[in-house]
C-alpha cells in the first residue's frame, strides 16, 4: 500500500507526486538512502497554536548536517531557522506546558510497514497509526506516556511540516506533568530504513524538556512614560498571560495588587484566574467597585517574591515587580 499524507495548513510546498489516494514519494529526492537512517531533527509542535521548533538537530564535528534544515519555510512564523549553521548556535526550545505533539525527521524512508499500520476504506481511504508498532517511547520524569500518531513519508528540510518523519501525539489526559519536566523520546528497534538498517544507537535517546512556568505577556503592556500608557475604562481589567493554566489557590491576594498614582494600594480590587474560562493561563485584574477605577494612574503589578503555581504542580517565583501601568479617565 503507497503512503502520503498532508497536515492542514502546515503542509506546504512539499513538492512531492503522489500514486493513488496516499503515496509515497516517487519523483527525485534530496533524501541520504545510504546507510542507518539518521534523525535530522525532532521537533516539538504547539497543539494550542501549531507551532514547530526544534528541541534536537544533528550535527556533524559542530556543523549543521548537510540534510538537516537550516532555513524553512512555515505557513504560520512564515519561516525560521530550524537548526543553526553550528552546534554553538543551536539553543532546544522547550515544549509547550498545555499540550504538545512530537516530530522526529529523517535523512530518508523508513519501512513504512514495520512503523505504522493502515486501516482503510473500501474506497480506498487509507490512515496511518502508530498504536499497534509504537515504534518509539516517551518517558517524562520516569513515566512512560502513551501516545497515538503516524509515519509521514512525504516532506523535505525547506518546508513545513519536515520529513520524513514520525509524528507523535501524547495523550492529553496524560500529560499531568509540572512545568520544567525532563522527557526523553527513544527511538525503537522497529524504526528501520527500506534496507532494514537500524537507527543508530547514539541517536536514539532524545532529550527534551517541557517549558518552564513563565509569564508571556501583559495586556496592555506597561509603560514608563504617562503619555505611552494604555488608557482603560473604569470596568477593563489588566490581564497577565502565562504559558500554560494556572492555579488559582496558590495566588494570594497580597500577591497581585494595584497601586494608585502615589503608590498606595487601590481597595476594591480582585483578580480572577477563570474570568472567562473554566482553565486559563490569564490572571485578571479589575476593580470591583460599583463604578469601577476612578480616573487616575494605576500600576497593576505581581510583586517581587510572589509565588505562582500551574494545574500540574509547577511554579514561578518572581525575584522582582511585574508591572502593568496604565491610565483611567
Amino acid at each position: 500500500m503507497l503512503r502520503y499524507r498532508t497536515q492542514g495548513l502546515l503542509a506546504v510546498g512539499l513538492g512531492m507526486v503522489a500514486g493513488g489516494c496516499f503515496g509515497e514519494p516517487v519523483n527525485k529526492t534530496d533524501l541520504r538512502s545510504e546507510g542507518p537512517p539518521e534523525v535530522l531533527a525532532a521537533m516539538g509542535q504547539s497543539l494550542v497554536t501549531l507551532e514547530e521548533y526544534s528541541f534536537h538537530c544533528r550535527y556533524v564535528n559542530g556543523v549543521r548536517d548537510e540534510k538537516a534544515p537550516g532555513f524553512a519555510i512555515d505557513a504560520i512564523l512564515g519561516g525560521q531557522i530550524v537548526c543553526p549553521e553550528t552546534a554553538t548556535e543551536f539553543a532546544p526550545t522547550p515544549v509547550d506546558p498545555r499540550a504538545f505533539a512530537l516530530r522526529v525527521m529523517f535523512d530518508e524512508l523508513l519501512d513504512a510497514d514495520a512503523v505504522e499500520t493502515l486501516d482503510c476504506d473500501d474506497d480506498g481511504r487509507c490512515s496511518g497509526s502508530l498504536d499497534s508498532t509504537q515504534p518509539v517511547t516517551l518517558t517524562c520524569d520516569g513515566t512512560v506516556v502513551g501516545y497515538t500518531g503516524y509515519y509521514v513519508p512525504n516532506g523535505n528540510n525547506t518546508t513545513f511540516p519536515l520529513g520524513p518523519s514520525l509524528y507523535i501525539a501524547p495523550n492529553l489526559d496524560e500529560l499531568v506533568f509540572p512545568t520544567g519536566t525532563e522527557c526523553t523520546l527513544s527511538i525503537g528497534d522497529v524504526v528501520v530504513d527500506k534496507t532494514g538498517n537500524a537507527v543508530p544507537a547514539d541517536q536514539r535517546d532524545l532529550d527534551l524538556q517541557i517549558a518552564d512556568l513563565a509569564l508571556l505577556f501583559t495586556e496592555p503592556a506597561d509603560a514608563e512614560a504617562v503619555g505611552d500608557r494604555a488608557v482603560l475604562g473604569p470596568d477593563e481589567a489588566i490581564a497577565f498571560v502565562f504559558n500554560t493554566y494556572l492555579d488559582d489557590a496558590t495566588i494570594a491576594a497580597t500577591e497581585v495588587v494595584v497601586l494608585d498614582g502615589d503608590g498606595d494600594p487601590v481597595a476594591d480590587v480582585d483578580f480572577a484566574v477563570d474570568a472567562y474560562f473554566v482553565d486559563t493561563d490569564t490572571i485578571y485584574v479589575f476593580s470591583t467597585a460599583t463604578d469601577g477605577f476612578p480616573p487616575g494612574n494605576y500600576t497593576a503589578r505581581i510583586t517581587a517574591s510572589a509565588v505562582i503555581g500551574e494545574v500540574n504542580g509547577g511554579t514561578v517565583t518572581f525575584t522582582a515587580n511585574e508591572d502593568v501601568r496604565f491610565v483611567v479617565e
